[in-house]
């Protein structure tokens, strides 16, 4: 069993007014910061919309951040794969609920679990 627990989940602000509720993620608050760093490169895709594919953002993206928690685990001698993953899935759960969020807004707050 991983240490790092679920019963503090991390999180996604609202975008928009106290209406629409934060978006609560499976994945541990242990990885906070991570999930907030896939969140603002999604953010900073929408700046980008037209010069460049959400496909070619988020690998980039992902390249960017994994090569740099590779460099930060080396310098404190861990080179574990599975921390490199908990770091990566939880940069991945911040950039994709922030594309979810925004696709929330533009469908009107209709989009839910079930429909898509």
């Amino acid at each position: 069993m991983s240490k790092h627990s679920l019963e503090q989940p991390a999180t996604l602000p609202n975008i928009v007014g106290t209406h629409f509720p934060p978006v609560v993620l499976t994945i541990s608050a242990d990885f906070q910061c991570c999930v907030d760093a896939g969140a603002s490169s999604a953010a900073y895709f929408f700046e980008e919309l037209i010069t460049c594919s959400l496909h070619d953002h988020m690998i980039a993206s992902s390249r960017v951040f994994i090569n740099q928690i590779k460099h930060l685990l080396a310098l404190q001698g861990d080179n574990r794969p599975f921390n490199q993953q908990h770091f990566m899935d939880a940069f991945i759960a911040g950039y994709l609920g922030r594309i979810q969020q925004e696709l929330r807004l533009f469908h009107g707050g209709k989009l839910s679990c079930q429909s898509l």
